[in-house]
């Protein structure tokens, strides 16, 4: 299962706080978790990792929720 744009998100957050709905749909070839949620806020379904799953990706941002940078994922 590998990362495409598609489950980049339209909106940069990945941090787990801010989803909903959230179900495991598969894994990344380096074995990270993908989930299928939609935001707190609303919207349609998206696809994703969690940034709780991968510390090594994953970025504090200054309103302290955490985004991945898609590009370091195993």
């Amino acid at each position: 299962f590998g990362i495409g744009s598609s489950i980049a998100g339209a909106l940069p957050w990945s941090d787990r706080r801010l989803k909903t709905d959230i179900k495991r749909v598969g894994q990344t070839d380096g074995g990270t978790p993908i989930y299928t949620y939609r935001y707190a806020w609303g919207g349609p379904v998206q696809m994703g990792v969690m940034a709780q799953d991968v510390p090594d990706a994953a970025v504090m941002t200054a309103t302290g929720y955490m985004q991945v940078d898609y590009g370091r994922l195993a």
